[in-house]
């Protein structure tokens, strides 16, 4: 028996599935077109080097004999990394320069201080590939930099609020202007993408692979951000009150908002990230109620507020590890 053409196949489809299929197209067209956002505002590329802090901290060793750095190459630099490409592992690392987590640049004065901030308990693997990359990565930006683990050590329930306001508080005392709050699990693809605050708080990973390359909602902040710590101080730093996962990043963005002041953020050709693969943990039931209770009273809840903790102190050669048990 002859087939029948492709044409007469079509005819013989159920009305009621041939709508089922186009109801499906639409829902999925819809999902993508209202999920998130492609094209999010930001600051133009040409106006970047005028908002950013220009600020290091006091008593850094400066050369009367080297420049200034320079940073106009490294905004505009096009070179990217494709999440696959991402090493698995890093075994010919070389940490020259490196100490205790901190680096500066040997041929020219950094006109930035930055601390990045890692809250972390229990994720090994990702750490052993977050440091040597952020290394690597940073050390091409004529930074001076360190990188501050905060660890939770100890059984209770995390919170990375409260370890966020532990880690600000060192750099802080460090006399480090900018702080950079930075999940474990994120890395940048996008040399422009320069480690250094703006102005005003600027979120930085508002382009992850995870969630498609787009920002997931407005008001975003979580991932990484980049604060001057005079605000981190000025907005109380982070609520102690949220255990568990979730509710903490939107509660800080609430504050931020609070005080008027804007998040900003590059473009999203510079400010792609890749996540890296974790299980997914279990978000905190009560964060909703947390984050309306808190609305009234963040000048009460946070930094200046800490918790009893135990936190020491020590040394590695690609960090500076903040134990702390809560």
């Amino acid at each position: 028996m002859p087939k029948w053409p492709l044409k007469n196949r079509l005819l013989q489809l159920r009305v009621s599935t041939v709508i089922t299929v186009i109801l499906c197209l639409i829902t999925v067209i819809q999902f993508f077109a209202a999920y998130g956002k492609y094209n999010y505002s930001h600051l133009p590329a040409e106006v970047i080097e005028t908002q950013l802090f220009k600020q290091i901290t006091p008593k850094l060793p400066l050369s009367k004999s080297k420049p200034d750095c320079k940073y106009d190459q490294i905004l505009s630099n096009k070179e990217s990394l494709n999440p696959w490409d991402i090493p698995k592992k890093f075994d010919s690392f070389n940490a020259n320069g490196v100490m205790n987590g901190t680096y500066m640049p040997e041929h020219c004065n950094p006109m930035f201080s930055v601390a990045i901030l890692v809250t972390y308990r229990n994720r090994q693997k990702q750490l052993d590939i977050f440091l040597p990359y952020m290394h690597d990565f940073l050390r091409k930006q004529n930074l001076h930099y360190k990188i501050y683990l905060i660890e939770q050590q100890d059984e209770k329930p995390w919170n990375k609020g409260v370890l966020y306001n532990i880690g600000a508080k060192q750099a802080i005392s460090d006399k480090f202007p900018c702080l950079i709050l930075h999940d474990v699990d994120l890395l940048p693809l996008d040399a422009s993408n320069l480690y250094a605050c703006t102005n005003d708080p600027r979120h930085m990973s508002s382009s992850i692979d995870k969630f498609r390359y787009v920002l997931t909602y407005d008001y975003l902040v979580g991932g990484a951000l980049a604060i001057k710590s005079d605000h981190f101080v000025a907005f109380n730093g982070f609520s102690n009150r949220f255990e568990g996962w979730g509710g903490e990043d939107d509660d800080f963005a609430h504050r931020l908002a609070s005080h008027k002041l804007d998040v900003v953020r590059f473009p999203r050709e510079m400010s792609r990230y890749t996540m890296m693969v974790h299980r997914q943990e279990s978000k905190n039931s009560a964060r909703h109620s947390i984050m309306g209770q808190n609305k009234a009273r963040a000048a009460a809840d946070g930094l200046s507020s800490l918790p009893y903790h135990d936190t020491r102190l020590k040394n590695h050669r690609l960090f500076t590890l903040i134990g702390a048990k809560l």
